[in-house]
């Protein structure tokens, strides 16, 4: 790869973005488009707004490239609204996870672990009125037919392994660069998900599972396969 952005300028973003929406409260929903490479697929975060790490450390990866060095599109936030209140869900209280248009589409709610330590999953969120009734839903997926990339990556946390149903290449590469179990799912359901929403599609989705880790350690464990994701050449 060509030489990244000193350090010293990577405080702010100097690559363009652009508007696909807008969130429950109002906010920009925005993404960088692929500025180089053939194919461009689509990574994103902050599909919940209680898993940081993930969005910050593709963040420091975003910020340390070059002009012209992005090869895939990235969305740093899918919900704007729960990762600024903290929450995973959005700001109507809904679980975007579970909110995609699929089949399997379940309008009975949902219940998390209120963290990684916690026994059960007895937090409760909604699923939404209807498949794809959020906003932020509704948008990513229109982006999304929009684009047409050959394949997603998910980023979330903190199950720490790669999830890859279709066993490609760039899923047992993360894995491999991660350190992190190589899995073909993650043994429960996830009705109206977007991997599932994804699968409906024939559209390769990959969910990378960070471990229970800080922002901090993120940015610098997983800096340089962040580079090497959103600059991968297919």
């Amino acid at each position: 790869m060509s030489k990244l952005r000193p350090r010293p300028q990577r405080g702010q973003f100097h690559l363009p973005k652009e508007l696909y929406g807008y969130s429950a409260l109002g906010a920009p929903l925005f993404y960088f488009p692929a500025q180089s490479g053939h194919k461009p697929g689509l990574v994103m975060a902050g599909t919940h707004g209680d898993e940081v790490a993930a969005v910050v450390a593709l963040s420091c990866a975003l910020r340390s490239l070059a002009t012209n060095q992005l090869k895939h599109h990235v969305i740093l936030a899918v919900n704007p609204d729960g990762c600024q209140l903290g929450t995973r869900c959005n700001a109507n209280g809904v679980d975007l996870n579970r909110n995609f248009a699929t089949e399997n589409w379940d309008g009975g709610g949902n219940v998390y672990r209120w963290n990684s330590a916690a026994d059960a999953r007895d937090v409760q969120l909604g699923t939404g009125n209807r498949p794809a009734s959020e906003s932020e839903t509704s948008a990513l997926s229109q982006l999304i037919t929009k684009l047409a990339p050959p394949w997603t990556v998910s980023i979330h946390e903190p199950l720490g392994c790669v999830e890859d149903p279709d066993k490609t290449a760039l899923g047992a590469w993360l894995a491999e660069g991660m350190q992190l179990p190589l899995v073909e799912q993650l043994g429960y359901q996830t009705p109206g998900s977007f991997g599932t929403w994804c699968a409906e599609r024939a559209l390769p989705c990959i969910t990378v599972e960070f471990p229970p880790i800080s922002a901090d350690a993120a940015s610098e464990e997983y800096l340089d396969i962040l580079i090497g994701l959103i600059t991968y050449d297919q």
